[in-house]
């Protein structure tokens, strides 16, 4: 959707917040003691702000560094299931062989969603790659040299869906949403996307799957898909349920951010439960009668989404993530679009208004020591920001990226297929990973 800027001259001066820069502050706190296993890295203290300290998570980087399987994917969600594991949540992904020397992927599917669980080791997620759980319809896995080795299917389809390649639908998806655990139920969301096929990637309705959680990892009925309610939300245009809180209040927050891409704008906006859980019923924050914020029942027109902004005044931001600590609620986000940077603002409420903008951490390009493929390590986009405290081991932050190719160097094909048969191809379309600790400090 379109809007003109000469119809809401005030308004989207305020959102664009075009001359809002995020502040720094003095380093003051005493640098963390981080375990040698934990295979950290830091950062220069130039890309992070004053206070924290931020670090490569060369574990983790590990972890995912992969030639067998799943070898790449962004979405990248992670939920705390009981017991200490952790259910992770993929979208677009790769899953086949990749060789071991040059990091070349060979034939994969591309399974637009797939699901693992993270098993617990010591009372803690365990962090080998013998601690993934992978829970994949795979095609075979006994031929290495049949078609479909270790490839799979898609976890969930869209009941739209027609148009089929090799099993994965092309035209109607599901890409992960949040979750939380109910008893021993795990709801989590599902976000629809229509892809016309012109490139487009048109957000439809938000469906909730219901999973069982008796028993272990392992167990056959573990993580079992009881049901899925396709029109939790029938429409949902601004994309709730990318990210949520679950607040000390009694309500989940669910956040998404309004694209504008014409003017660069990008808008955070929330939505919440009424009650305890996601079957509770939503109502969304919107502009009343007097312009003050109000909660109610129906979905937001465009109208009103795009005066709904929680953090006004204070950039352009995509994918918020809220975090509660010590009765205040922090936001996190990526500046808009495609930016390196990760701001962080407070709040009283989990609804904002989120101010105090301060810049938190630069990442770094390249992302981490990686095979070179044939145009260089450089990323062109950065995007998917997702937060992991599920992970954290001692209240830090915890964050994962997604990537894709530069496409600006001469001779560099511009097309989704260098992600294949390039030496180095499989370090692209996969997250690394990074932990902030004193994060909180800045302010």
């Amino acid at each position: 959707m379109k809007i003109d800027c000469l119809l809401f001259p005030v308004a989207l001066a305020v959102l664009c917040g075009a001359s809002v820069q995020c502040t720094t502050s003095s380093r003051e706190s005493l640098p963390p003691v981080v375990a040698a296993e934990w295979n950290l890295e830091a950062i220069p203290d130039s890309m992070v702000a004053d206070g924290a300290f931020a670090y490569k998570d060369k574990l983790y980087n590990g972890m995912f560094t992969r030639s067998l399987g799943w070898n790449g994917g962004d979405g990248v969600y992670t939920v705390g299931l009981p017991g200490y594991n952790v259910l992770w949540t993929f979208n677009d992904s790769f899953y086949g062989v990749v060789d071991s020397l040059t990091r070349a992927r060979g034939a994969c599917s591309f399974p637009r969603n797939s699901l693992m669980v993270q098993t617990a080791s010591d009372c803690r997620p365990g962090e080998t790659s013998d601690d993934m759980l992978w829970l994949s319809d795979y095609i075979q896995t006994d031929d290495p040299s049949a078609p479909g080795y270790y490839q799979i299917l898609t976890h969930l389809d869209h009941p739209k869906a027609q148009q089929f390649e090799d099993g994965i639908a092309k035209d109607w998806l599901y890409w992960s949403g949040e979750g939380n655990v109910v008893g021993d139920k795990l709801h989590l969301i599902w976000l629809g996307i229509h892809t016309p096929g012109t490139g487009e990637m048109i957000r439809d309705n938000a469906a909730l799957a219901v999973y069982s959680l008796e028993g272990t990892p392992g167990d056959p009925g573990y993580m079992r898909l009881e049901s899925v309610d396709h029109d939790w939300i029938s429409y949902n245009p601004f994309g709730y349920g990318q990210t949520m809180l679950d607040s000390s209040d009694g309500h989940l927050y669910l956040y998404t951010y309004l694209d504008i891409g014409e003017y660069l704008m990008s808008i955070p906006l929330v939505a919440r439960t009424k009650g305890g859980d996601l079957t509770t019923g939503l109502e969304y924050y919107v502009p009343g009668e007097d312009d003050e914020l109000v909660w109610q029942d129906s979905y937001p027109t465009f109208e009103q989404a795009i005066r709904a902004g929680i953090a006004p005044g204070q950039g352009t931001f995509t994918l918020p993530w809220v975090l509660e600590k010590d009765g205040t609620y922090y936001m996190l986000a990526q500046q808009f679009p495609y930016g390196s940077e990760l701001d962080i603002m407070l709040s009283d409420t989990p609804w904002g208004p989120f101010t105090d903008c301060r810049r938190l951490l630069s990442f770094p390009n390249p992302l981490d020591s990686m095979q070179h493929d044939m145009y260089g390590d450089q990323y062109r986009f950065l995007y998917m920001l997702n937060l992991h405290q599920s992970l954290s081991r001692d209240g830090e932050l915890v964050i994962s990226t997604n990537t894709d190719v530069d496409n600006s160097k001469e001779g560099a094909d511009d097309s989704f297929w260098r992600n294949f048969g390039n030496p180095g191809s499989a370090d692209w379309y996969r997250p690394f990973f990074y932990r902030v600790y004193n994060w909180d400090k800045v302010f």
